[in-house]
């Protein structure tokens, strides 16, 4: 007489590979949104602030870094110029965030189940 019960066995460590794998594919295409978005408000003089981020930015492991011994000055103080960026303002981060938060966790989300499919 057959019970009709299923068993499966699962493959831990593959499982734990691949949700790794989408983690990190969301991980770098959400850091690379939210620099994206902050550049957008990010005070532009000569462009040294933007070039560093691009530069000097880990978007693969979620590091969003500006590299200049002005940075952070520039980022607390409230003048902004907006004659080359007509959207800069001081706190860029924070105004990015503030403004699409939603969207860094849709892409995320879209990320991670694309590279869960994979």
């Amino acid at each position: 007489c057959m019970s009709g019960g299923l068993k499966f066995r699962l493959d831990i460590p593959q499982i734990i590979s691949a949700v790794d794998g989408a983690d990190d594919l969301a991980v770098f295409a959400m850091s690379e949104q939210v620099l994206k978005d902050s550049n957008f408000y990010c005070k532009r003089d000569q462009d040294g602030l933007i070039d560093s981020s691009i530069t000097n930015s880990d978007t693969a492991n979620g590091i969003i870094k500006w590299d200049t011994p002005y940075a952070q000055r520039q980022y607390f103080l409230e003048a902004a110029h907006t004659d080359k960026n007509p959207n800069a303002q001081y706190m860029w981060f924070d105004k990015a965030k503030d403004v699409h938060l939603d969207e860094w966790n849709k892409v995320y989300e879209n990320a991670f189940k694309r590279g869960m499919r994979h």
